[in-house]
């Protein structure tokens, strides 16, 4: 009888915080799982009303009645870890920043038959195919205080809570490789054509060492200390554990208890939420979140409870609680990032190679006066200050506990969801971090686009010696499929000329038209940055014992849980918990 119950409950709130995508696909992974996105939106550790009941249950429950207003001084201390994550599944939340579909990305040549083509994280040409994994290990700590007061336990009346969680969040990124085997006389042929690639030395040597940037320890086998001359300052993944120490958020409920009786109480109340925690920089895949990730929270609270049961000598009870909340997420402290793909180039063209374009003089060889500059990944353009809001976050708790003397043991469940996030660009963090023009930057594909290739180096420039620009660019390509290089063999001497190429798709990177759009709605995927709906389910229990005959009737308890995610998308992770619980009233 509970089962179906639960199951039906779960589908109730789910029904309620998200509404159903439409794009419907054989493949279920497909339509409940997130994909390509560099930033994972954990829920608060001060989000849980399950938590809230421990932290002012107890008060009520012993029932010693102050003159005027009653109070609680109340601690709960939890660890929270990840388990349950699926291998090769969408369904593991290191799923999240690949787009592939599962936590597992393959990567080989330009041929589209793997997910990446090692080319574009400057790893030159390998044979074969090999794989990259993450499979991330999450820790999330805390210490939720409150204090409470209400104006009288039995009767209406206006209560107030100061909630103040302080967290720590730890986030091990878990990465594993399969490595491919390099193809020398490609690379080789690459620094023979082109000198704005990484030479043979500079080249990563793993997918694994140029998504870490080279930060690797010198005890891993992938480890570098080289400074490469393409490498990734945004949208990484760290070779160490990223820990985030904050208190996350402050919490205020100013409410009114509009039932009271000896039995129990209903009340509602305004709630806020301040954003103290941390913001989202850009800089690594899976930072650790402090709080809201910066929003401002505000909306209502509803709680209260009643007692269903009392034993005739009243040393034995049951009582049913219940707390939830619904709030809006507003935008609140900035700088906060997010790192954008291209529109036109898919899931992953966020770590293309794009090549940037600086302004010169118009010359007869270069008549758009546009000369070929350094080269780097998208994601080191393309991640800015962004304003992020969420409709609606909510949750619910409830909860039976039991009495008995001294002892208490309460069981429980929580429901929580969240709509989808809503993003805009920050006209006053652009305008501050003299934010790139994107159409300076054309997307090279495998092209070259080189102002040194038209040089003799055995003799000064001069306007014999020099030769047009090789400008070419891709604007269509993808990240692991694009055509090859167009070659440009002609001798220093004699007039410059190029093969026969597709000129559908190599197009000339000193025309505007060929790179990047300027207007972000055009060029940037905003819609595939914005963080999906989520929901969770959680079981808790509490063990305590309260010391009735002191005057401040201490309560101490021990707590647990079990989170999940029931649609089994990888918007949110299972979680488990273990913590402990303190409280005086007065």
């Amino acid at each position: 009888m509970i089962r179906p119950s639960f199951k039906k409950i779960i589908l109730v709130m789910g029904a309620f915080f998200m509404h159903q995508n439409n794009n419907a696909s054989v493949d279920a992974c497909n339509t409940t799982c997130k994909q390509g996105q560099n930033l994972w939106q954990s829920r608060s550790f001060g989000s849980y009303s399950s938590r809230d009941l421990f932290l002012i249950k107890d008060m009520y429950v012993e029932k010693h009645d102050r003159d005027e207003w009653n109070g609680t001084l109340s601690t709960a201390v939890e660890y929270m870890q990840n388990f349950g994550g699926k291998s090769n599944s969408c369904k593991n939340l290191g799923a999240l920043p690949f787009w592939s579909g599962t936590n597992t990305m393959t990567y080989g040549t330009n041929d589209g038959k793997s997910d990446i083509d090692a080319y574009q994280f400057a790893m030159g040409d390998v044979t074969g195919q090999g794989s990259f994994t993450v499979c991330p290990k999450i820790m999330h700590v805390g210490a939720d205080i409150m204090l409470h007061f209400t104006r009288d336990m039995h009767a209406r009346g206006f209560y107030f809570k100061l909630r103040a969680p302080i967290e720590s969040m730890s986030i091990s990124s878990v990465t594993s490789e399969v490595i491919a085997d390099k193809n020398i006389a490609a690379d080789q042929a690459t620094n023979a054509a082109w000198l704005s690639y990484p030479s043979l030395t500079n080249m990563y040597k793993s997918l694994t060492e140029a998504w870490q940037s080279g930060e690797a320890t010198a005890n891993n086998f992938i480890g570098s200390t080289i400074n490469r001359p393409i490498s990734l300052e945004k949208g990484r993944f760290s070779p160490d554990r990223l820990t985030s120490i904050r208190l996350g958020e402050l919490i205020t409920v100013l409410g009114y208890n509009v039932y009271g009786s000896d039995k129990g109480f209903v009340g509602v109340g305004a709630k806020f939420s301040c954003p103290t925690g941390t913001v989202p920089t850009g800089k690594y895949v899976f930072e650790p979140m402090a709080g809201k990730a910066g929003h401002w929270g505000v909306g209502m609270e509803f709680m209260g409870h009643y007692q269903i049961w009392e034993h005739e000598e009243k040393s034995r009870k049951i009582d049913f609680w219940f707390e939830g909340d619904v709030m809006h997420l507003c935008n609140g402290r900035t700088p906060s990032y997010r790192s954008f793909d291209l529109k036109l180039n898919g899931p992953g063209s966020k770590y293309m190679l794009i090549q940037y374009y600086y302004a010169s003089n118009p010359t007869t060889s270069n008549p758009t006066g546009r000369v070929p500059s350094f080269v780097t990944n998208a994601v080191n353009v393309t991640t800015l200050p962004v304003h992020s809001t969420f409709n609606i976050e909510g949750n619910i708790s409830l909860m039976l506990d039991m009495q008995m003397d001294n002892y208490n043991f309460a069981i429980g469940g929580e429901f929580w969801g969240r709509t989808k996030e809503k993003l805009s660009f920050n006209p006053r963090d652009l305008v501050n971090n003299n934010v790139a023009n994107l159409n300076d930057f054309a997307v090279l594909g495998r092209q070259i686009s080189d102002d040194a290739s038209g040089y003799n180096p055995a003799n000064p420039v001069s306007a014999t010696n020099y030769i047009a620009q090789i400008a070419l660019c891709q604007p269509l390509a993808r990240i692991n499929k694009s055509l090859d290089r167009v070659d440009v063999n002609t001798p220093i001497a004699t007039p410059y000329t190029l093969p026969t190429y597709d000129t559908t798709q190599i197009k000339d990177a000193r025309l505007a038209v060929n790179r990047i759009p300027a207007d972000f709605s055009e060029s940037l995927d905003i819609e595939g940055a914005a963080a999906g709906q989520a929901m969770t389910a959680r079981i808790f229990g509490q063990l305590g014992y309260g010391f009735k005959e002191c005057r401040y009737t201490p309560h101490v308890s021990i707590i647990g849980s079990a989170e999940f995610v029931p649609n089994q998308s990888n918007a949110m992770t299972n979680l488990w918990s273990v913590g402990a619980q303190g409280s005086i009233s007065f």
